[in-house]
């Protein structure tokens, strides 16, 4: 036995109007024992941290802020070029004997 297009449709139409009336009486039963939940209100709530973090705002710099981060970062980079032409610190030099000695062991 094969349904149509059509009659699959009223059946389902007729399902989902069944369940919506058990959906409706469930509400009425829930609300009829619990009535602050008609009111909208779910009774005493206690507050939470999220809100106070979502208000949270991170403050913006003005522009005698920026060009002095600007100025620091770049004599901070300056500073990164020139210790790597010279070859590094000495922790440095040592990473790049241990990296040559690891070669030497892979050959």
């Amino acid at each position: 036995m094969s349904l149509s297009g059509e009659q699959l449709k009223a059946l389902a139409r007729q399902g989902a109007a069944q369940r919506y009336q058990e959906l409706q009486d469930e509400l009425a039963a829930l609300t009829a024992t619990f009535p602050e939940l008609a009111r909208g209100g779910g009774g005493k709530r206690r507050p939470s941290a999220a809100p106070k973090a979502a208000n949270r705002r991170r403050r913006s710099m003005n522009a005698a802020q920026r060009k002095e981060v600007s100025e620091r970062m770049t004599r901070y980079w300056a500073a990164r070029r020139a210790e790597k032409a010279d070859g590094g610190t000495a922790a440095g030099k040592a990473k790049s004997r241990r990296r040559k000695s690891a070669k030497k062991a892979a050959e």
